[in-house]
């Protein structure tokens, strides 16, 4: 058989197409996979031959070819790939009856070549949309057991190509809507879903021609009479599926039909949409999609005022914000994607009921936080990080109120919460929310988080009850690094909180596990407000409690023992001490900046420096010659005794039996 490479652009021979046409029907899997891809490269080159090919293997139907699934997706790509020039209608109206007649004649339903023959009357109708459409009409009544599949094309072409259907829209319903009422529930999901894929064609049409409206008087009659059949009969269906391809199907059709009779609806169609929510999260994003369009059409019309008066929406609110929790109940990659897309839906539903209620949804979430009703604070604090950037305006006013709410939750033991807390500190940040005191409040939150450690890990995991998906105590630690050192190097505004603020951050003991990063964040700061004051230390002079500097260099100093601790700690350190050499006495300056490059670059490689097996001795030989030959260099008395006090205290942060109480030993 002929390889797809060897075929080039010359044009084959009709029988090595018949040949490859027949092999579609091969016992082996590789064979017919491999005439697929040759016929499919041999399409848009001679697409007749093809189609020729492939119609003369049809003639017998299933019964005497193995795999018209196959036969049929050929036709469709070579449909396609036909020239507006080499089209003759008479003779892609014979494909389609070959199409039709294979559909009519089982009553199965979506099986493969049922699939395949749908494709290709779709192909078909991309050319000549009205001879595939009539062709589908003959099949058209409510005693055809074929009547599903022909739905199911029409409104596979809508979705194909929405500017070709939605112009025959009209002649689609008034052929659809007599048969409705008869039928069954097996198949209404089908029904449905062609109303959905066919309001959303109108939808595209509208908007690739804003001014070319085609929902007349007629169609918008059709669309109501559908719409009340769905609401009142359908999605009272005791079958699931069909309660919830109704609802995906209103969710569409909600836009489309009047402002009296959607007002009319929605005591009966909110109720019924928010009833899904408890069925599950693919179903919660279904759900969530149509309650997005509800509040759109009813609250953003150009036509009128809002439907709905915000009391009304509290119920909908209160059922939306538990939802949030979903989107990281499974680590499955297929249930997060839905946990993702169903979160970002509900956002943009808070986000449309705020553009119109801003004030009165801003207090709806707060006292959704001061409840402490763990899904409802955990949704609240995501819909205000999520809202703060699009509503600074509206709620630039509100400022103190939200300070105080999320300061009253600092105390919080839930990971979930603590997770979101995290993150909207960070975005008040850079909306320049963060000031005076309860902003170093919050700087606090942010390192205590940072310094979660592995004991804390098992102590937190072994307590927790899951709110917000599975947050464990290593993400929300990776959380709080990342939206510190953002707010560091991004955030102008959050400088002069964070200087010299931070430095009181690297003394206590309970800090310990964040010393990097507060180092990390030090070092930047410094780098970025040397560029235009060289006078940054006297901030130090003037703040209170601010760590001397003995007390500083005694701390780092004993945090450099371990040199594999996480975040590069030993590094960091190092890197700050430079940059806090102001501190201390003059001539230590020169020294450091000698002294300090040296110890950085033994430490460089970790995975080479643990190959060394006394790597450990020599590096705590390095840090004592570190300060032994620093204290040469200072030679004044009275600070190496301050000094010596300073490493006194240190016995206090660390258990008798901490590597690091060996090496203060040594000091």
């Amino acid at each position: 058989m002929a390889s797809p490479s060897s075929l080039g652009s010359s044009i084959p021979a009709p029988e090595a197409v018949q040949v490859l046409v027949s092999s579609l029907a091969d016992e082996s899997p590789m064979v017919r996979e491999a005439s697929m891809a040759s016929l499919k490269e041999i399409s848009p080159l001679n697409p007749l031959l093809v189609l020729d090919c492939c119609s003369t293997v049809s003639r017998g139907g299933r019964r005497r070819f193995g795999n018209m699934a196959g036969v049929f997706q050929v036709m469709a790509f070579g449909v396609r790939a036909l020239d507006k020039k080499d089209i003759d209608a008479s003779y892609i109206a014979k494909l389609a009856k070959i199409a039709t007649s294979e559909i009519i004649s089982s009553k199965e339903l979506n099986a493969d070549w049922q699939r395949a023959a749908a494709s290709l009357l779709v192909a078909i109708g991309l050319h000549l949309p009205d001879l595939m459409m009539e062709e589908i009409f003959l099949h058209l009544s409510g005693t055809s057991s074929a009547l599903p599949a022909m739905i199911q094309i029409l409104a596979d072409f809508a979705s194909a190509d929405a500017l070709q259907f939605t112009p025959r829209l009209k002649g689609v319903l008034s052929r659809v809507l007599p048969i409705l009422g008869n039928v069954r529930d097996v198949n209404r999901p089908i029904f449905a879903n062609a109303f959905k894929c066919w309001c959303q064609a109108v939808w595209q049409y509208n908007i690739d021609f804003p001014s070319n409206s085609l929902i007349d008087g007629d169609v918008m009659s059709f669309l109501n009479s559908a719409f009340e059949l769905l609401l009142r009969v359908w999605a009272a269906s005791r079958d699931l599926k069909v309660r919830v391809s109704s609802v995906e199907a209103l969710g569409q059709m909600v836009g489309l039909i009047t402002r009296t009779q959607l007002k009319t609806a929605l005591p009966r169609l909110i109720p019924t949409i928010l009833e899904l929510y408890k069925k599950g999260q693919d179903i919660a994003l279904i759900a969530t999609y149509s309650l997005y369009n509800l509040l759109n059409v009813s609250l953003l019309s150009e036509t009128g005022p809002p439907l709905l008066e915000f009391e009304e929406l509290t119920v909908i609110l209160s059922t939306l914000l538990p939802v949030i929790c979903m989107n990281n109940d499974s680590k499955e990659h297929s249930n997060f994607s839905v946990g993702l897309k169903t979160y970002n839906e509900v956002h943009r539903c808070f986000l449309t009921v705020g553009s119109i209620y801003p004030e009165d949804l801003f207090s709806f979430l707060l006292n959704k936080c001061r409840l402490k009703e763990e899904p409802l604070t955990f949704g609240a604090l995501c819909v205000l990080k999520h809202l703060l950037p699009r509503s600074s305006e509206a709620w630039h006013n509100k400022r103190p109120l939200l300070l105080d709410a999320v300061k009253s939750l600092l105390d919080e033991q839930s990971l979930g919460i603590r997770k979101a807390l995290s993150e909207l500190i960070v975005v008040m940040a850079s909306h320049c929310y963060l000031v005076g005191p309860t902003a170093e409040l919050f700087v606090e939150y942010l390192v205590r988080h940072c310094a979660l450690s592995e004991h804390d890990r098992i102590d937190l995991e072994s307590s927790q009850v899951k709110v917000g998906g599975s947050v464990c105590p290593t993400e929300l630690r990776a959380i709080c690094e990342k939206g510190l050192l953002l707010l560091t190097i991004t955030i102008p505004e959050m400088e002069h909180v964070l200087w010299p603020f931070l430095l009181k951050m690297i003394i206590p003991q309970a800090y310990t596990g964040a010393v990097a990063m507060v180092c990390r964040c030090i070092a930047e700061l410094c780098r970025h407000r040397s560029s235009y004051n060289n006078n940054i230390f006297d901030d130090c002079k003037d703040c209170s409690n601010v760590p001397n500097p003995e007390e500083l260099f005694a701390r780092l100093v004993v945090l450099l023992h371990n040199p594999l601790a996480r975040e590069q700690q030993a590094t960091q350190i190092l890197t700050v001490l430079c940059y806090l050499a102001p501190l201390f006495p003059r001539n230590i300056n020169l020294f450091w900046q000698d002294e300090i490059p040296k110890m950085k670059a033994y430490i460089s490689d970790l995975e080479d420096l643990k190959l060394d097996p006394s790597y450990q001795e020599t590096w705590d030989d390095m840090i004592i010659n570190f300060l032994a030959e620093s204290l040469d260099v200072i030679q004044d008395n009275d600070w190496m005794i301050s000094l010596g006090n300073a490493f006194t205290k240190q016995y206090a942060l660390y258990m008798p039996d901490d590597e690091h109480s060996a090496l203060l030993h040594r000091y």
